[in-house]
């Protein structure tokens, strides 16, 4: 997975790419219904789906209401905690992938935003979302197959079982993937490109320092 990444993309070291996707659900209590009301005013989980190059889901995090921000359901997951554990006992030069919506760690690199056009990060920012693709793929022939988790069908269950549906959903996802089975049109989501325009400003020195370094000996 590490050498397709590089030898498609011209990327090192990149062990997935990470994203999340909005899957519309009935309103629930009303007591915990502000939890749920995303920004385009409909009820939804915002779920965490973490893929490697060949669309195989490898995690998936749907117990967040579409009012979280996808930076805070990735400060929540596991796969968050367990990624900075290996960081701190020494794994290095491995990443994931996430867009500007998510913070940039030591081992989660983001684009850079607003440089110059031809410039060495530019490059690795191109390159960056080149990449990055193969989430917004992933995320596309899930929702493609599995039409329940569209926007325009919405889970008629409370929140919690809505969340099984959807964990169920990835499960089978990665059945097909292993069986070869042929993928559906991909479908994606309206809100999921506006999330991808939303700006996490909270930059790790570490993570920013690695990121430059990458740019320096790779995009330069």
């Amino acid at each position: 997975y590490f050498f397709r990444f590089w030898i498609n993309y011209g990327f090192p070291g990149i062990i997935g790419a990470v994203d999340g996707t909005h899957v519309a659900i009935w309103p629930p209590e009303k007591e915990l219904e502000h939890l749920y009301i995303n920004r385009k005013l409909y009820h939804s989980l915002n779920i965490l789906i973490v893929s490697d190059y060949y669309g195989k889901i490898l995690t998936v995090n749907s117990g967040h209401g579409g009012r979280t921000h996808d930076a805070r359901v990735w400060n929540a997951s596991t796969v968050s905690a367990h990624l900075e554990q290996q960081y701190n006992n020494g794994r290095r030069n491995y990443w994931l992938l996430g867009d500007s919506a998510y913070p940039l760690l030591p081992y989660l690199m983001t684009p850079k935003l607003g440089q110059p056009e031809g410039s060495p990060s530019a490059r690795y920012t191109d390159a960056h979302v080149r990449a990055s693709s193969r989430i917004e793929q992933t995320i596309g022939v899930l929702k493609g197959r599995w039409r329940c988790l569209r926007k325009e069908r919405g889970l008629h269950y409370s929140p919690e079982f809505s969340a099984l549906i959807v964990n169920a959903c990835c499960v089978l996802h990665k059945a097909a993937k292993f069986y070869n089975v042929p993928e559906p049109e991909i479908y994606y989501d309206d809100l999921d490109m506006d999330e991808r325009n939303r700006i996490w400003d909270n930059e790790n020195r570490n993570g920013n320092d690695i990121r430059e370094s990458i740019i320096r000996l790779y995009f330069s």
